[in-house]
C-alpha cells in the first residue's frame, strides 16, 4: 500500500463533541442496566456462579456437581491478556512474564486440582449486581483469593508482556512485548525459538509496543499489531517479516483472523486447525482474512492470499470510537440449522460475522462486504476493553419450558473499565431485529481488562487491572459426568474384599433387596421385653399420652391373665409331691 493511502487520526476521527455533551450521569447508566432477564440470570448464577452471592447460594443449594470459582493473583501488574488453550490450559500475560496454568499435566497441575475440588459460592465477593454492596461477615480481603502457582513461566527479557496467544496444539505460544518484539516460545522447555522485532527500517516501529497477537489457521504464521499502526505477519520458519499491512493512522489495539470455507479450493491433505507436520505444500479448503481494529476509529479487513497484489485492504469500516476489541462470530452449525423450521432460520446463520467494541457500543459487521448490520449500546459507564462469545447448545432443564429441540445460547460477554460484566444475546434473530437484549450482569470492584472463555464453554476467565484473575467453572451436567479412573485395590485389603459391592447390575432380571432398617423401640417397650411391667407402666405414664397409657394397661392386664392361666395349668399337670 502506498503512503498516499495513509490517513491520520484527526482525518479519520469524528468531530470532538463539546465538554457539556460528554458529561453524563453514571447513575442513569446503572439504573437502565437493571432490566435483566430473570430466566437467563438464574441460568448464569446456577451454572457459572456469576451474580449476587446470596442468590447464587440459594439457587445452587443441594445440587451436585456445582460450579467452581477460583481467584488468584497473577502479578502486581495489570492483566493484559488471558487465553484458554488445549486441555483447558490458561495463558496469562501480566508484567514481565507470561504464566501458563494447566496444560498437558492433567490433574497434576495445581490449577486443575483447585478447580476440581475448589470452593463454590463461598468465595464470591460481597458485591451485588451493579454496585450495591453486600454485608460481609467479617472476611479479610486476603482470604478471598487463593494462592495458585503457575506450572510454567516464560520470561520476556525484562519487557512487559502485552499480549500472548497459544497455538491450537498448545506447543508454541506467541508473546508480544512493549519493546516491539514478538517471541515464539516453546511451552514445555520455555525456550525462545524465534524473536521478531519491529525496526525503524521496517516501518518506524522501534520501541513501539505490540498490543495483540494471534495465530493463523495453518499454525505457521503469526499476526501482530502495535502502537506503530502497522499489522505484520511473520512466518515461524523465517526470520524476516512475511507481509506488512500499512494503513491505520493510530495504534492497532486488536487483530483477529476470520476463517471461511472456499469452495473453489481443492483439498490435497486432511484439513486440521494446526497440522502436526508443517509443510509449505499444505493446502486447505479454508481461506482466511485478517481483521485489525485501531484507535483511529476504523476496522480494516486484509486479504493476503495473493502476495503479489499491491492493495491488500478489502474494506474499511468506521466504528465511530476507538476500537478496543474484536470478536469473530462463527456461523451457526448446519446440523442445528437443519433441525429448525424454515421460518425460524435467520439470514446470517451460515455467514461469519464480526463484532467490534469501541467506547460503550458494539457494532456487528459483515467482513466480506464491509456492511454494518447494527449498532448496539451496552449501557457501560466506561470503555469496553474486552469481549468473548458463549456459543452453547444444551437441553432445557426446566420441565415447564422443555422443548423437543435443544436450546442454543449465543451470547456476547463484555467487560469494561467500570468493572461491569454484561451479557447480551447475539443470535441471528437478535441481529436482524436490531437489538442485543441484555440478559445478565455483575459488578466487580476492579476494572476488567481481559476476558476469555474455553472452547468447550466450561470455564470463563476474567482479568483485572489489579493483577487478579478469576476463573468461573461451569457446573457439570449429569450427561457430562465423567467417571474417574480408580486404581485397582490391592489384594488383602478391605477395599479388595468390598470391591463390586456398590456396582449396579445391568441385567434386567436382577432385582435389589433393600435391607430392613431396625426399628427403634421406645423405652417402655424395652422394659416390657424384659418383663419389667411395673417400670414399663411408670414410663408410659410419664409420657402423658392417653393412647400409649391405655395400650400399656390393656397389655399389662392381658399378660396378668395369661400368666395366671399358665400357672393354673402348671398346677394341674404337675406332681403333687413337689407342691407344698
Amino acid at each position: 500500500m502506498t503512503t498516499a493511502s495513509y490517513k491520520s487520526t484527526t482525518h479519520l476521527s469524528n468531530p470532538a463533541p463539546t465538554v457539556a455533551s460528554t458529561i453524563r450521569s453514571t447513575a442513569s447508566h446503572l439504573s437502565a442496566s437493571l432490566d435483566s432477564h430473570p430466566q437467563h440470570s438464574k441460568w448464569w448464577m446456577r451454572n457459572y456462579g456469576i451474580g449476587q452471592r446470596k442468590l447464587v447460594r440459594h439457587l445452587t443449594r443441594g445440587r451436585r456437581g456445582g460450579h467452581r470459582r477460583l481467584g488468584f493473583a497473577a502479578g502486581n501488574f495489570p492483566v493484559e491478556n488471558v487465553r484458554f488453550g488445549e486441555g483447558l490450559s490458561l495463558t496469562v500475560a501480566c508484567g514481565p512474564r507470561v504464566s501458563l496454568y494447566g496444560g498437558r499435566g492433567g490433574m497434576t497441575s495445581e490449577f486443575h486440582r483447585r478447580l476440581a475440588g475448589g470452593r463454590g459460592t463461598e468465595g464470591e465477593e460481597g458485591t451485588l449486581l451493579f454496585g450495591q454492596k453486600e454485608e460481609d461477615e467479617g472476611e479479610d480481603d486476603e482470604t478471598k483469593f487463593d494462592k495458585v502457582h503457575p506450572d510454567r513461566q516464560i520470561s520476556t527479557g525484562g519487557h512487559l508482556a502485552t499480549a500472548a496467544c497459544g497455538r491450537s496444539d498448545h506447543r508454541l505460544v506467541a508473546v508480544g512485548t512493549e519493546g516491539g518484539m514478538v517471541r515464539i516460545c516453546d511451552v514445555n522447555s520455555r525456550a525462545t525459538l524465534r524473536t521478531f522485532s519491529c525496526s525503524k527500517a521496517e516501518g518506524g516501529g522501534d520501541r513501539k509496543s505490540i498490543r495483540d497477537v494471534c495465530w493463523m489457521r495453518d499454525g505457521k504464521r503469526v499476526v501482530a499489531g502495535g502502537d506503530d499502526g502497522v499489522v505484520r505477519v511473520w512466518n515461524v520458519r523465517m526470520d524476516d517479516v512475511e507481509v506488512e499491512l500499512v494503513g491505520h493512522g493510530d495504534s492497532v489495539r486488536c487483530v483477529a483472523v476470520v476463517s471461511y470455507k472456499d469452495a473453489t479450493k481443492k483439498v490435497t491433505q486432511k484439513d486440521e486447525a494446526a497440522p502436526e507436520v508443517i509443510d509449505d505444500s499444505f493446502q486447505s479448503e479454508w481461506s482466511q482474512l485478517i481483521v485489525s481494529g485501531s484507535y483511529d476509529h476504523t476496522i480494516r479487513v486484509w486479504d493476503i492470499t495473493d502476495m503479489a497484489e499491491a492493495e491488500k485492504c478489502t474494506s474499511i469500516m468506521n466504528h465511530g470510537d476507538p476500537v478496543q476489541a474484536l470478536l469473530v462470530l462463527p456461523p451457526i452449525n448446519n446440523a442445528y440449522s437443519a433441525l429448525q423450521n424454515k421460518k425460524s432460520k435467520a439470514k446470517y446463520d451460515n455467514i461469519t460475522l464480526l463484532a467490534s467494541a469501541g467506547g460503550t457500543t458494539i457494532k456487528i459487521w459483515n467482513p466480506f462486504t464491509g456492511a454494518c448490520l447494527g449498532t448496539y449500546p451496552t449501557k457501560h459507564a466506561k470503555t469496553i476493553t474486552c469481549m468473548c462469545l458463549l456459543d452453547l447448545l444444551e437441553e432445557d432443564e426446566d420441565e415447564d419450558d422443555a422443548t423437543t429441540l435443544p436450546q442454543r445460547k449465543r451470547q456476547i460477554i463484555t467487560g469494561g473499565l467500570d468493572g461491569l460484566l454484561r451479557i447480551h444475546s447475539a443470535t441471528p434473530q437478535d441481529i436482524l431485529s436490531g437489538s442485543l437484549p441484555f440478559l445478565h450482569g455483575m459488578q466487580f470492584s476492579d476494572p476488567i481488562s481481559a476476558l476469555d472463555i474455553s472452547h468447550d464453554m466450561a470455564r470463563l476467565a476474567i482479568g483485572f487491572t489489579t493483577g487478579i484473575v478469576m476463573v468461573h467453572q461451569r457446573r457439570q451436567m449429569p450427561t457430562q459426568a465423567v467417571a474417574k479412573k480408580r486404581r485397582d485395590p490391592k489384594p488383602g485389603t478391605y477395599s479388595f474384599f468390598m470391591r463390586g459391592a456398590h456396582e449396579k447390575s445391568h441385567d434386567p432380571d436382577d432385582y435389589l433387596l433393600m435391607p430392613q432398617k431396625k426399628q427403634k423401640l421406645a423405652e417402655y417397650d424395652v422394659l416390657l421385653r424384659k418383663f419389667r411391667y411395673g417400670d414399663a407402666l411408670d414410663k408410659v405414664l410419664e409420657t402423658r399420652q392417653p393412647q400409649n397409657v391405655s395400650n400399656s394397661i390393656f397389655l399389662h392386664n392381658t399378660l396378668n391373665v395369661l400368666l395366671y392361666a399358665k400357672a393354673q395349668v402348671l398346677l394341674v399337670h404337675s406332681d403333687q409331691r413337689y407342691l407344698s
